[in-house]
This record gives C-alpha cells, structure tokens and sequence, in this order.
C-alpha cells in the first residue's frame, strides 16, 4: 500500500526531475499566504508565487504584514509610500471621521520591480508599520457591535478588508488577488482570512513548524475557537480552504536523487499527518495539496535581496548580496519546477 508520504515524495520527484505541473487553472480569486510561525521562508514564498501567479493572470497583491517584507520586495529603494493598507482601512473601519476611504491605494509594480514588466498587469497596496497596533483598534470595534447585538455590523467590520480589496481589484479589472499576512492571528491574518477564498500555508521541517500549522488549521475550524468565534457573531461566515501546504527549506542531502533527507521526510510524514485530522478545511484529498519545495539557499537571498524572482535567476551569474559574491549554480532549475508547481497547484 503507498503511504501518503510515498504518493507526496513520487510527484515531488516528477516535478524537480521532469518539470511536471497540473492543468489548469487557479482555483480561487483571492489567496491568503499565512502561517502562524515566523522565519519559515514566507516573504520569499509570497513574492515568487506573486510573479508565478501574475505568469497566468493579473493580480493585486496586499501587504497585511507590519514588517512590509512584501512591499519592500515590490517595491524596493521606494521612499514610504503615501497611500497604505492602513489608509484604507481606516475609515471603513472607525467611520466617517476618519475620512473617507482613498480612492487609489495601489501601485503598479512594474514601475518598481523590473521582473514585473514581463508579466500580467500587477499592482500592489503596500503595507504598515501600523499594523502592529491595527489588531487593538479592530477588535475594540468588533467588541461594541457584538455588545449591540449587531450581527450585521460584526460581518461588516469583518468584511472591511474584502470590500478594500475589491472595490481596487474592480476598478483595475484584475483577475485575481494575493494577500501576504504577518505570523500573528490577530488583526490584519485575521480579515485576510475573512477575505480569503483559500490560503497557503508555508511549514518549514521544524517541530515549531507543525505545532504552527495544527495551530492554524484548528482556529480555522473549531467553532470555539477566536476566528470561528466572530464568524458566528456575525450571522455565519465559511472559512476559507487550504490550497496548499508548502513544506519549505527541505534538505536534498540523501544519496537518493530529488528525494528529501530523513530529518525533511519525518516533518513532511507529520504534517501529512496533522492535515488529514482536518479534512474537511480541504477540496478532496489533503495529500494533493501538499508541496514540497528546496531549501533556495543563494538563489533564496538573492531573490529576497533584490527583489528578482527565483525564475528569472540565470545559472552561473553572480549577485552581492550583504557584502557578499553569490553564484546562481544549477539547483535553481529545481527551485523554478517547484515554485512552478505549486502555482498549478492553488
């Protein structure tokens, strides 16, 4: 009998060695690339699946994380930009007080970030240090309504980010939508997932890791837990799908070609594991939304540190990064099939 650990391993094996995708097209609109769990590789993650994405349809990408690793990718040496998520979050939030809502709070990547200019139409509405204390004003604002037994006013502030998104996503006439969340529930991953159609879930081959994805599939789905909690006070509310579970930072140090050491292959049997105890947060079979992708390595710092996509890196050319001469070797092939899948995939 194959294990659900061999059926994983067998089409990880299919895509670093034969370039093997799935037909088809995205499944959703709007995606949610979140964990609960910092340092697992989600920033690089998030920006590389933005450009993969943008390959096939045009795209509004949101930062939700103060950190802003994603605005700053899109749109890197770009003094502070005057429009943010914030700016447009506000006044649908706390009311007319706090004017209205900007009537643009996206920017066209392409004027930024040269990798995009290849690519559909993508924009992006950069993100806030402010974030970092949004989650106090969101649920101070949650708590009155539910205090007035309001249900259509929880759904209301709930929604808040979704109506941002499509009121811009409407008026660019972008197909679809991609949000990058911090590591913390509360505030801003909160009504991303409110907005979400399905997210993406990023578990690095570490024990803090998989406490951080049963953490992340059980407030999606226990009814006494926080996000199900205001999804209830506000008249019912679905949760979204997981798309895809990426197991990054693998290690390829086994003598068997494209197959993950034993230290990757123990956390990817794990979190198979933890996933099917959730089946129901899944379309189908959990397993099939597995993806295993490499530890980038160089390729993973040169990406990040300046802003070019791991497709667009070409073997055998050197990047400074940090003071440091970095060489794209040949194992960026195997890092392009799977970011390339996993794209098929959601």
């Amino acid at each position: 009998m194959v294990s659900d650990l061999d059926r994983v391993l067998a089409i990880h094996k299919s895509v670093v060695e034969d370039g093997y995708t799935r037909a088809g097209t995205p499944r959703y609109r709007t995606y949610a690339v979140s964990t609960l769990r910092g340092g697992v590789g989600k920033s690089t993650l998030s920006f590389n699946l933005a450009h993969e994405l943008a390959k096939k349809r045009s795209l509004l990408v949101a930062d939700l994380c103060a950190q802003c690793n994603m605005t700053e990718a899109l749109m890197r040496d770009e003094e502070e930009p005057p429009v943010n998520i914030v700016h447009a979050l506000q006044p649908v939030l706390l009311g007319p007080a706090f004017g209205t809502p900007p009537a643009d709070v996206s920017y066209r990547v392409s004027k930024y970030c040269d990798s995009f200019k290849a690519v559909k139409p993508t924009w992006v509405i950069p993100g806030s240090p402010e974030m970092f204390a949004f989650p106090s004003t969101l649920y101070q604002q949650l708590q009155i309504a539910n205090a007035q037994s309001n249900p259509k006013a929880v759904s209301a502030l709930l929604d808040s980010l979704k109506v941002v998104l499509e009121g811009q996503a409407n008026e660019l006439g972008v197909e679809g939508i991609l949000l990058d969340t911090s590591p913390f529930y509360a505030g801003g991953t909160h009504l991303a997932w409110c907005a979400a159609d399905a997210v993406v879930i990023p578990v690095r081959v570490d024990e803090h890791s998989i406490a951080s994805l049963e953490l992340t599939l059980e407030l999606l789905s226990n009814p006494k837990k926080d996000f199900e909690t205001w999804n209830r006070r506000a008249g019912g509310r679905s949760a979204p799908r997981v798309a895809a579970v990426v197991m990054t930072m693998v290690g390829s140090k086994s003598q068997m070609q494209s197959t993950p050491d034993r230290a990757s292959r123990m956390y990817i049997e794990r979190a198979l594991s933890v996933a099917n105890r959730y089946p129901k947060l899944f379309d189908g079979d959990p397993t099939e939304s597995f993806v295993v992708t490499d530890d980038f390595v160089s390729s993973g710092r040169i990406s990040g540190a300046k802003s070019i996509p791991i497709s667009e890196l070409k073997i055998g050319k050197f990047h400074t990064v940090d003071g440091k001469r970095l060489q794209v070797n040949g194992s960026v092939t195997r890092y392009q099939r799977e970011l390339t899948y996993l794209a098929s995939v959601i």
